[in-house]
């Protein structure tokens, strides 16, 4: 027996953002997407999805709409550097339910929840950053990987109804993140060749002006290149005078002309 009925337009509506993110995957600009369709249900400034790996975690992926574009990465770095992943009671008790139970975990922290101060001050009170959301899950290799929304001082807490928007999308969005890195990993094969060439062409490129190079190709400015790895401006556009010099170029174009030849 055939059934009809009529489609209801504000559940096609609310779907909308998630139809836009899904047709950002693999784009640049999937991480202000992700923030952007989110925004929708959860407002948040910032996200990172890392990999806990052993002994020390991986940053996956992050994004940010703060009006300070640098603090992702410098809590990013933070974190990483003193290790705070032994010092998160979210992660922690995540983890251990996530063992017990084999399945995906939700959680909701409040920076004041944090006992290790070093740990609050560094990524919370000093960032003006109030609460957390997470969601832990395990990735093919069975290492658990963590998404993050990160809520500052001037936008309160979270509020229920957006705790439970995040409990109920936390399933789509990681399967949708792990999707968008996916479809790049597609592009590391180009990304080795890339890197393969300029080799050649020139085998006295450091390991580090070789990066910026990459990094270029990519797209990215100056100063995203320094932000992500966390060095000065200055620093990156010396690399890239001394990486240009043995290339024999000048000018951005020309190390793009390389790649199409």
């Amino acid at each position: 027996m055939s059934t009809l009925w009529n489609a209801d337009p504000s559940r096609a509506k609310d779907l909308q953002p998630l139809t836009r993110l899904i047709a950002s995957m693999g784009d640049e600009l999937f991480s202000s997407s992700l923030l952007e369709c989110l925004e929708h249900w959860v407002q948040s400034q910032h996200f990172s999805m890392i990999r806990l790996d052993s002994p020390h975690p991986t940053l996956l992926m992050a994004g940010t709409r703060h009006h300070d574009a640098d603090l992702v990465w410098r809590c990013w770095h933070a974190y990483h550097h003193y290790d705070y992943q032994n010092h998160d009671p979210l992660l922690l008790r995540m983890h251990e339910d996530h063992l017990q139970m084999n399945q995906l975990q939700v959680g909701h922290i409040l920076a004041e929840d944090i006992d290790f101060l070093p740990y609050r001050k560094a990524i919370y009170h000093d960032n003006g950053m109030k609460a957390r959301l997470s969601a832990l899950s395990l990735d093919q290799q069975g290492t658990p990987v963590l998404f993050n929304l990160y809520r500052h001082a001037e936008s309160g807490f979270f509020k229920d109804q957006e705790v439970e928007a995040f409990e109920r999308l936390a399933p789509t969005l990681l399967q949708l993140v792990k999707g968008h890195m996916a479809i790049c990993g597609e592009g590391f094969q180009k990304e080795h060749n890339a890197g393969a060439l300029l080799r050649q062409r020139c085998p006295d490129l450091t390991d580090k002006e070789l990066e910026v190079c990459l990094l270029m190709l990519k797209g990215m400015t100056y100063a995203g290149i320094a932000a992500e790895r966390c060095v000065k401006e200055s620093t990156v556009k010396t690399l890239r005078n001394r990486a240009f010099s043995k290339l024999g170029i000048n000018y951005r174009n020309q190390l793009f002309a390389i790649m199409s030849h």
